[in-house]
């Protein structure tokens, strides 16, 4: 069983093993299709260590924070 997020519909939903379409094994990580109950589409999952540290630096703001405050 396998708690999704289906992208369209916003809900979560417990699907069985059953659903998944297919496995591709990346090398940065596992990516299941998976056949959604809520909206009857197939949705991608992507999990890995190394597609989390990807997708995080990403998603970094394009202005680092600064590490000290100063008065104005």
């Amino acid at each position: 069983m396998l708690l999704i997020t289906c992208p369209v519909t916003r809900s979560e939903e417990l699907v069985a093993d059953r659903r998944i379409r297919s496995v591709v094994n990346h090398p940065t990580h596992i990516a299941l299709h998976v056949a959604c109950p809520a909206c009857a589409g197939v949705h991608v999952y992507r999990t890995g260590r190394s597609w989390e540290a990807a997708r995080a630096a990403r998603t970094q703001p394009a202005v680092p924070e600064a590490r000290e405050l100063t008065r104005a």
